[in-house]
Parts: C-alpha cells; sequence; structure tokens
C-alpha cells in the first residue's frame, strides 16, 4: 500500500454538507479498495490565485490516504465527473520529511567541506 495526498477545490457557493458528502464518497472510494484515509483538512473557502471557470473562490479539502494503485484512478474519475470539482491533484506521499532531512544534512556537509577547502 502506498501513501498519497488528495487536494481538490470545490465551488465556494456550495453548502458544508456538500463538501461532506463529497468527502464521504471519497471515504467510499478508498475503503472500496482497502484503504484508509489518515489524515482530513479542511481549509475552507478561499481566494483562488487565478479564474477557475468564472469562480474566483475555492472550497479547499486536503486528504492523506493509503490505498492500493487502482483507488486512484477510480478517484480521479469521480473527481473529474464532478461538475462542482474545479480542480484536484492526487499525488504519492513519499515521505518528503526524510528526505528533505537528508537533503538538507548532505548540503551542510558539503558546505562544511567547501569552507575547509578554501581556507586551506
Amino acid at each position: 500500500m502506498k501513501k498519497y495526498e488528495l487536494i481538490f477545490i470545490l465551488k465556494a457557493d456550495g453548502s458544508e454538507a456538500d463538501m461532506e458528502s463529497r468527502v464521504e464518497r471519497v471515504r467510499e472510494i478508498v475503503g472500496s479498495h482497502d484503504g484508509e484515509i489518515t489524515q482530513e483538512n479542511h481549509w475552507g473557502v478561499r481566494r483562488l490565485a487565478y479564474e477557475i471557470e468564472y469562480e474566483t473562490r475555492g472550497n479547499y479539502m486536503f486528504l492523506k490516504f493509503k490505498s492500493g494503485g487502482s483507488a486512484v484512478a477510480d478517484l480521479d474519475r469521480f473527481l473529474r465527473l464532478d461538475d462542482q470539482v474545479l480542480r484536484h491533484l492526487i499525488v504519492v506521499d513519499e515521505e518528503w520529511d526524510e528526505r528533505n532531512r537528508v537533503a538538507i544534512a548532505k548540503r551542510r556537509q558539503n558546505q562544511k567541506q567547501d569552507a575547509a577547502g578554501v581556507s586551506e
């Protein structure tokens, strides 16, 4: 099972019940593929960076989940066909925290070596 992140933006004029029904449908799709949602974060209504389908505001939802790869195709299909969804993005969560720590440590090591080489 892989870890994924999903962000989708609904039209801002929808109700909280609309958002909850979409989240419930995502739960059903993930659950049908033996997955689980590990984190939900409703960011609320925010101004869009650019106009999408004549909308300037959107209602954002962020989810993290674990599932097999076939769930992603079903989620993508559901979100593409829903006319209230302005945009969505599903990405693999590759433990970026750990990779970021390793990269920073490597960079610091290189800086120390460069500084030692310059002072000689």
